[in-house]
């Protein structure tokens, strides 16, 4: 008896020690990894916010410049400041003119809702004010070279200026603020002969922090740090500013009222703005705390688990326990019969042995059940994936966008819906299907009228094929991508207007197509690899159908005699070669003659 409590204590007595030094090890282990992790994954999610906001705002105030350039290299706006020798009438159709354009522009621009005021001024009498955010006044002129801006722009020999200060607007009596550009306008004679003011409210940059609630602290000062833009879109400066952020780096960390703060730090691209956010690291820091306790109580509780089952193990080591041991080794490997033997005694051994051999039997019914439960799913998503939007409903829309175009006498519009519907329904059915060439060429021309619009007529397309091939299959979407390179590759970095030709011949059994632009040209070492390059997904492309897709497709439909070939001369032309073989629609399997 003596012998066996003591071997119970040994048993309990190692088991305590082996996990408490474990335990302990593994659990300081985790908090340290778990703090740093926490911390780390806390400071990478500010700083991508950060970042979206400043992607945000670089865009915004790229648009608000060029907004101002669109206006100040208008031909309308340039002739209304340079033109001396006019009467008034003629001055005063030059300035409706000029204030047409500049609303034209505002109308489109994607912040034109911000924009305040926007204005022309040239000379002594040339004062034009677009149909903007405020009203307009006389004396807005007057109050535009009060300034501290139009001092730095007017000592700045012809350079643009642009930061936030207060406004012209008829809200400036009401300590009313703004973000504003004055950019030149250079003349016939090659002087600036006026210049564009575009003012913008301080609510284009706290609209975009409200999006982003998870950075309370995030504040946009001024380029010298000593004011910052608040939440009701005023500027503030001195004691009520950021305290003297810009004298910090990114990245510090500091006390402020007894709590500790991070500051990220990320300057705006061209706006004489920087974005600050201040992050409270001391909530973190108590979570930390939660998570040293949560891992303390676990600690203890494997300790009382130890000494538990320390008790339970040594109570009895017998045959059935290695019995049972082996059975349970046996399970491991994946053998999941029934043993009956480690079942038979009626005690707790004989309790485990036969829930061990329940466990045999539920795990094998669990593994049946799990095959069928993954069948049925796999079936499920595949029927998600064959799921489609009715391609009817597109049709039905841009139809009845057509036809309203049409009855509001729109023909651009009309003409490029019709373009598109057809694009649509031809490709709706895949790119595998064989179609002759006359649908092929009818569907680039719907291709070719669409991108025409899109590229600003850039290029043009010259059909020389011969009615005669008309009627030879191809599988469908074999032109398009070669067209869709020569516009986008070839011709549209060149940044001059270029042709696209084609052509085509029987030779022999063979229909020999061919796709030549007058582009870039194409390098001889980019030019052998050329047909191992893959078709990016998810871009601007029609589909994503490559050049490389066309040539794989050829010779999986008609052998290694077809494919594609190309020829090339950079900065001259470059020449994409169809060759498959000739069969004439109704005659499908059979050669050409």
């Amino acid at each position: 008896m003596r012998e066996s409590h003591h071997l119970r204590n040994k048993i309990i007595l190692a088991m305590v020690l082996y996990l408490t030094v474990i335990g302990i090890a593994v659990n300081i282990f985790l908090y340290t990894y778990l703090l740093a992790s926490v911390s780390a994954k806390a400071e990478r999610l500010d700083r991508m916010n950060l970042e979206a906001v400043k992607t945000r705002l670089d865009r915004d105030f790229a648009a608000i410049f060029s907004l101002a350039v669109l206006c100040a290299n208008d031909p309308s706006v340039i002739r209304a400041v340079s033109r001396r020798d006019r009467s008034y009438q003629e001055s005063l159709m030059d300035s409706l003119e000029a204030q047409d354009k500049m609303n034209a522009y505002l109308r489109v621009s994607q912040v034109g809702s911000y924009v305040d005021k926007l204005i022309l001024s040239g000379g002594e009498n040339l004062f034009v004010q677009a149909q903007s955010r405020q009203g307009g006044e006389i004396a807005d002129q007057d109050r535009l070279r009060t300034l501290p801006l139009y001092a730095e722009y007017s000592s700045g020999d012809g350079r643009w200026a642009a930061g936030a200060g207060p406004s012209i607007s008829i809200l400036a009596g009401r300590n009313w603020d703004s973000y504003a550009i004055f950019f030149p306008v250079w003349g016939y004679n090659n002087r600036a002969e006026g210049f564009i003011y575009v003012e913008t409210g301080l609510d284009l940059v706290t609209d975009v922090f409200r999006e982003y609630a998870l950075l309370p602290g995030l504040k946009a000062t001024v380029a010298d740090g000593e004011s910052f833009i608040s939440a009701t879109g005023k500027l503030v400066s001195g004691s009520n500013g950021p305290g003297g952020l810009h004298a910090l780096a990114d990245g510090m960390r500091f006390r402020r009222d007894k709590r500790s703060f991070r500051l990220d730090i990320l300057p705006l691209e061209n706006s004489r703005l920087i974005l600050y956010n201040e992050v409270d690291i001391t909530e973190l820091r108590q979570d930390d705390r939660d998570v040293f306790y949560t891992i303390l109580v676990v600690i203890l509780s494997s300790l009382l688990a130890a000494a538990g089952l320390g008790l339970t193990l040594s109570f009895i080591l017998t045959r059935p326990i290695q019995r049972l041991i082996s059975r349970i080794k046996k399970i491991g490997e994946n053998d999941f019969s029934c043993d009956p033997e480690i079942g038979k005694s009626r005690d707790e051994i004989g309790q485990i042995g036969r829930a061990v051999n329940e466990m045999s039997d539920s795990i094998t019914r669990l593994l049946v059940e799990m095959e069928e439960s993954f069948r049925r799913q796999k079936t499920t998503e595949i029927a998600l994936l064959q799921t489609r939007i009715n391609p009817h409903f597109l049709y039905n829309t841009l139809d009845s966008i057509q036809w309203m175009a049409k009855i509001q006498k729109n023909t651009g519009i009309a003409d490029i819906t019709r373009s598109l519907i057809n694009l649509l329904r031809n490709i709706a059915g895949g790119s595998d299907d064989l179609i002759t060439l006359e649908e092929e060429l009818r569907l680039l021309d719907d291709y070719t009228a669409v991108m025409s619009i899109r590229f600003m007529g850039i290029f043009s397309l010259e059909n020389r094929i011969g009615q005669s091939l008309y009627q030879y299959l191809i599988p469908k979407l074999t032109l398009q991508p070669l067209v869709e390179n020569a516009i986008i590759h070839g011709i549209a970095p060149s940044g001059v207007f270029g042709s696209i030709v084609l052509e085509g011949r029987l030779e022999d059994s063979f229909l020999i197509l061919t796709v030549e632009d007058s582009g870039m040209g194409i390098g001889e070492e980019k030019l052998k690899n050329i047909l191992d390059t893959e078709a990016k997904k998810g871009g601007a492309s029609l589909n994503t159908i490559g050049v490389k897709n066309v040539d794989q497709r050829l010779k999986l439909l008609y052998g290694e005699g077809a494919g594609l070939g190309f020829k090339s001369e950079p900065g001259k032309y470059t020449k994409a070669i169809v060759r498959l073989p000739a069969r004439a629609a109704g005659k499908e399997g059979e050669d050409a003659p």
